[in-house]
């Protein structure tokens, strides 16, 4: 199936931006899975923390039952107090992180804590009330008989799995990134590849046809009409105009062909012409002499006069002939000429589309630079992250220096500083992580960029080669400009033929009304014999300009080579 030029452009170049747009949906799809990977490791994360304040807040209610038991009366409100208030702390901390999982085995491991805690709460309150009752010591024997470490372990069991989860996530996150770079280098490599064999075919394919329609159309304009036809395959542009060239030669070429063989006939006419008119001369030289030869003359003369009126009628019809053809090609050329002027016209309309596919791609460039400033504020937002764990890692240090000094009454601030500090530099592990993960978006949206970059560069080259076409077509328009004004030549060259075969017609005619009145009767033959010799004079100085005028057409159809 043969493609016009502008199809093919305009295939080629649909074919790069399809490739283009797979690099960004590929790319966009990864990227929308790493995110969600990342969001599950900052819920994973929210969920760590709120088990180490369960673990914490289990703790310091297990230390505060534990108090209860060995304190004075005086402080066992207080104690107690705390208690519950831990009780109540953990209990929502507990809620809120059952309504944060939504993994059925974790859920199931929080439902088996939760029954756990429940059974120590009720265990220790019960204790409790044995101290308030005033049996101290049989409630401080069976505090020594319970364990906190079911509880621990539970707690422990569901931090493990998160831990786990987290890890799996930062797997499939650094595949997911090689994923994607090794996409986005393979399309990217594919669509630098077809873009070169597209410029290279089609530049191979527009110039080798512009190279034989150039090379032909100088051979034309230099006068050698026997050339090979061009023979195109196809029925683009370049095709269409090949034919019209060859018709356009081919035209030529029979217009001169018979433009030759009438300038033959013509100076075989002249110079038959100008016999007769001697033959004429030497019979009115006898005349007076011998009456006889002047009636056999006159005779002959008419006879003659006959022939060469014939002669020069048919000589006048075949000049009324190249002239019409000389019309018809003159006709051809300018419509060969309007084709190339349209073929102009249409590498014109392809620029324009080349340029609109340079400025959506300017546009895509500018939406990947602003995914690069976006990644670098969230890089920014991860610093502030980074420092504000610093600060908070700082704090919980002195916070655990002032629980020492404080001694046993700080112990529990302490764990409490010890948990915090923990805390602060989990977040500051993960967001260096996050910053690293950032960073590699950066890096990708910058190569991403630079492929842009080289796009817009290639589609720019395949302005340029379309602008050489453009050139080139100027050049045929010449050409064809050229031929054209030779045409004309030809056939004002015609027309001047045809005046003087309609001279030479006249002349033939005043001589046959000479033969007339010479057969009417020797009365006045001194008479006739002058007018009959003036008469020969006109004829053989129309003799000469005919033959005049046929050595000049001869000149002009020796210029070209058929």
């Amino acid at each position: 199936m043969a493609f016009r030029l502008r199809t093919r452009l305009l295939f080629s170049f649909l074919s790069i931006i399809a490739l283009f747009l797979v690099t960004v949906a590929v790319t966009t799809t990864m990227n929308n899975r790493i995110t969600a990977l990342t969001d599950d490791i900052f819920a994973s994360q929210q969920r760590l923390e709120v088990v180490q304040r369960l673990n914490l807040f289990a703790r310091t209610a297990n230390d505060d039952g534990a108090h209860y038991l060995l304190a004075p009366n005086h402080l066992m409100g207080s104690y107690k107090g705390r208690f519950e208030e831990t009780v109540k702390f953990l209990d929502e901390e507990l809620a809120k992180l059952k309504s944060m999982t939504t993994d059925p085995d974790g859920l199931e491991q929080l439902e088996a804590f939760s029954g756990l805690w429940t059974e120590n709460v009720a265990y220790k309150t019960k204790l409790m009330e044995l101290k308030a009752a005033g049996e101290t010591i049989s409630a401080q024997e069976r505090y020594t008989q319970d364990s906190f470490d079911p509880i621990a372990f539970a707690l422990l069991a569901f931090m493990k799995d998160e831990q786990a989860n987290i890890e799996a996530y930062k797997s499939e996150i650094t595949t997911k990134n090689k994923q994607v770079e090794l996409a986005n280098y393979s399309l990217v490599g594919i669509a630098i590849l077809l873009s070169l064999a597209i410029a290279f075919l089609l530049s191979r394919y527009m110039l080798s046809r512009t190279a034989k329609l150039m090379q032909s159309a100088g051979a034309v304009a230099q006068g050698n009409l026997d050339a090979e036809p061009l023979a195109f395959k196809g029925k683009d542009e370049l095709a269409e105009l090949a034919a019209a060239f060859n018709t356009m030669t081919q035209s030529l070429r029979s217009v001169i062909g018979s433009a030759d063989s009438v300038s033959l006939q013509v100076a075989a006419s002249s110079a038959q012409l100008q016999a007769s008119a001697e033959q004429t001369s030497q019979a009115t030289e006898y005349i007076a002499s011998v009456m006889q030869d002047i009636t056999d003359g006159t005779q002959r003369q008419a006879e003659q006069v006959g022939e060469n009126m014939n002669i020069i009628t048919h000589l006048s019809e075949k000049v009324r002939a190249i002239a019409s053809n000389g019309e018809t090609v003159l006709r051809t050329v300018t419509h060969t000429s309007n084709t190339a002027m349209q073929g102009k016209h249409d590498l014109t309309n392809a620029i324009r589309q080349v340029r609109i596919i340079e400025s959506s791609t300017d546009k895509l460039s500018g939406v990947i630079e602003e995914l690069k400033q976006q990644a670098q504020q969230i890089g920014q937002a991860i610093q502030l992250i980074t420092n504000i764990a610093k600060q908070t890692d700082l704090l919980a240090l002195n916070a655990a220096i002032e629980a020492a000094r404080a001694g046993e009454q700080g112990r529990g601030f302490s764990v409490v500083a010890q948990e915090v500090r923990k805390l602060a530099e989990q977040s500051r592990i993960s967001a260096d992580q996050i910053h690293g993960l950032v960073a590699g978006i950066q890096r990708e949206a910058s190569v991403a960029a630079s492929e842009m970059e080289n796009g817009t560069f290639e589609v720019q080259k395949g302005i340029q080669l379309i602008e050489v076409a453009g050139d080139s077509f100027e050049g045929i328009i010449a050409l064809i400009r050229q031929v054209e004004e030779d045409v004309q030549g030809v056939t004002e060259s015609t027309a001047d033929i045809l005046a003087g075969t309609e001279s030479v017609v006249d002349g033939i005619t005043v001589i046959s009304a000479i033969a007339s009145e010479n057969t009417s009767g020797t009365q006045s033959v001194a008479a006739s014999t002058e007018q009959q010799l003036a008469s020969m004079e006109e004829i053989a100085a129309s003799s000469n300009s005919l033959a005049s005028l046929a050595d000049e057409l001869k000149t002009l159809i020796g210029k070209f080579r058929l």
